[in-house]
């Protein structure tokens, strides 16, 4: 952004130079227009600094919409994994009928180790989603935020007089 407002003022600087050495004007006329040009100028780069500055906000906070959404569908769908499995499990064991008391004992404990090895690959698993996340929109802030200063301070610079 500023190395396309640094072409454009390099281009108008030219462009006055190049408009003083062939117009047939007085000298305070001159001196009025380019003044004319560079007030212009000026105004359309504050502009320029302000959309930047909108438009970097905008992003920011779509990026963290878009992220919390991402976390929020990851960690539902978790849930309802974990609730499905949950369901199987229990449908399995309800079905199964064995026949001796021992062999019983030791079906159930082995569903229950299962269904707690479910219920934990499927937490960790929602987690790392949610981390995979967090740290995608950590990311784009991170991306964002640069700019949207550089946007922000833009604006208050434009605003000091440049010494002559």
């Amino acid at each position: 952004m500023s190395n396309k407002l640094g072409i454009f003022l390099a281009g108008g600087a030219v462009g006055a130079v190049a408009a003083l050495l062939c117009a047939p004007r007085t000298g305070q006329e001159a001196r009025t227009m380019v003044a004319e040009k560079v007030n212009e100028a000026w105004g359309q780069a504050q502009n320029i600094s302000a959309d930047a500055g909108v438009n970097a906000q905008q992003v920011y906070q779509s990026a963290a919409a878009r992220g919390q959404e991402v976390v929020s569908t990851v960690q539902a769908k978790g849930q309802e994994v974990a609730g499905q499995a949950a369901a199987r499990v229990q449908e399995v064991a309800s079905n199964l009928k064995p026949s001796f008391t021992q062999d019983n004992d030791e079906l159930r404990d082995k569903i229950e180790a299962a269904r707690q090895r479910i219920a934990s690959q499927v937490a960790k698993n929602a987690e790392e989603a949610g981390q995979a996340t967090e740290e995608a929109v950590e990311a784009v802030v991170e991306a964002v935020e640069p700019v949207a200063e550089e946007a922000a301070e833009t604006p208050d610079q434009a605003k000091e007089p440049k010494a002559e």
